[in-house]
């Protein structure tokens, strides 16, 4: 089953982020290493840790009605390319 929805937040982009390595049997630990960063890192992603870049870029967001919403998708094997679908409208 497939997680979807709006992210206001790091605490928001925390969980989807957190479901995504769990969807793709990840621990941590094994996320950092095949991103060469550390299991704390991926901690703070994960709980929603404030930092000064998330701040801003969810502060633009908001200033300028942009919305993100994400998905997790189970069947995925493979990593996805930045690819944003065109806008709908």
């Amino acid at each position: 089953m497939a997680a979807r929805g709006e992210v206001k937040g790091p605490e928001g982009l925390g969980r989807m982020l957190q479901q995504g390595r769990l969807v793709s049997g990840l621990t941590q630990r094994d996320l950092a290493e095949r991103l060469d960063t550390d299991q704390k890192y991926i901690w703070g992603l994960e709980s929603g840790k404030n930092t000064i870049v998330l701040e801003r870029i969810f502060a633009i967001m908001r200033e300028t009605g942009v919305r993100m919403y994400m998905e997790v998708d189970p069947g995925t094997d493979e990593p996805q390319d930045d690819v944003v679908d065109e806008p709908r409208g």
